[in-house]
């Protein structure tokens, strides 16, 4: 009998002992197999945040090209409709100037009866006198419209990058107090300023190019907060590792998931009719991709916005990162 429960209890031990084992095995392939499963999912995630990153390179890749184009196509006409409409105007003002002298013949009776009849009747038929009132009005506006289609060009063919420059050291911090000085008009008495600017490396780059996205964020940063109680920008700027970093916040009204979306998108705007063309977000996602540069953007609405631009301190020769990293809620109160 001992020896039968000697036999049992050693088979019981080996037994536990293999099961024991087997679960630890188990335990271990589950474990290794999570470990894998959690690595594959974030290897899809990465594939299709770089595939979303290649769609959307070759999309404003084609729209560049499309953009060079069309910027060159109303280029030509736009230059001497534009001259006409100078020499116009200036010709415009001969024929105001006749119209008032016969007028002032017509009064003073230098006019024979016929003459002065004639007048009258070239005057009433032709509604002379609301024309030439009207005239300066129509022409100004037309002037109006000449210069946002000028503009719009011109937004195209930088968007476009047809407008090259030489890459040169660029001080950061002198172009945003360039780009200060510039906007002070739209900023003073309005919107409380603080600026944070630490010591800065110089970086590779075109210094009217990133003055043009400095000026582009901060003008769009003011327009969000043109109904804010107490409006303020802050702008600041340090050294991270290999890169140059500028913030641009401010406590304006913020973007929604949809707007965040679109933001870079040619054309896209939130202003309305006839105060902004749209190109001026994409502009400044084509310029820091030039630049090899990223671009991080944190909104909540009724909170405000952060644009983070990250600037590498050198070129590489090698295909650089995507400029956009995901659009971010603002979850704390960005100033």
């Amino acid at each position: 009998m001992n020896k039968e429960a000697e036999a049992y209890k050693t088979a019981y031990a080996r037994e536990r002992a293999a099961r024991l084992e087997a679960e630890q095995l188990l335990d271990d392939k589950s474990r290794e197999l999570f470990l894998k499963n959690q690595q594959l999912e974030a290897s899809n995630t990465r594939l299709k945040e770089q595939h979303n990153a290649l769609v959307r390179n070759e999309k404003l890749a084609t729209l560049g090209t499309l953009s060079a184009g069309v910027a060159h196509e109303i280029n030509n006409p736009l230059a001497f409709v534009y001259s006409n409409l100078g020499s116009l105007n200036g010709y415009i003002g001969g024929y105001q100037k006749l119209l008032q002298m016969v007028q002032c013949w017509q009064a003073d009776e230098q006019l024979s009866p016929q003459q002065a009849e004639a007048l009258s009747q070239l005057i009433e038929a032709e509604d002379l006198v609301f024309i030439s009132e009207d005239i300066t009005g129509l022409l100004a506006d037309s002037q109006e419209g000449l210069d946002r289609l000028k503009d719009i060009v011109q937004n195209l063919r930088r968007f476009a990058h047809s407008q090259d420059t030489d890459w040169e050291d660029v001080d950061v911090t002198d172009g945003l107090e360039s780009t200060l000085k510039i906007l002070n008009s739209q900023l003073k008495n309005t919107v409380t300023l603080e600026k944070h600017f630490a010591e800065l490396p110089m970086v590779p780059g075109k210094a009217n190019e990133l003055n043009q996205t400095f000026l582009n964020i901060i003008v769009n940063a003011c327009h969000a907060m043109k109904d804010t109680e107490r409006p303020l920008l802050r702008i600041e700027t340090r050294k991270e590792e290999d890169e140059v970093l500028v913030q641009i916040t401010d406590n304006g009204c913020g973007m929604d998931e949809a707007v965040l979306k679109s933001l870079f998108d040619p054309f896209f705007t939130t202003k309305p009719v006839g105060e902004g063309t749209g190109m001026g977000m994409s502009i400044t996602y084509s310029i820091i991709k030039n630049h090899q540069g990223r671009l991080k953007v944190a909104s909540k609405p009724g909170v405000g916005s952060r644009f983070s631009i990250y600037l590498p301190l050198k070129r590489s020769e090698s295909a650089n990162k995507d400029t956009l990293s995901d659009p971010q809620d603002l979850t704390e109160e960005p100033v």
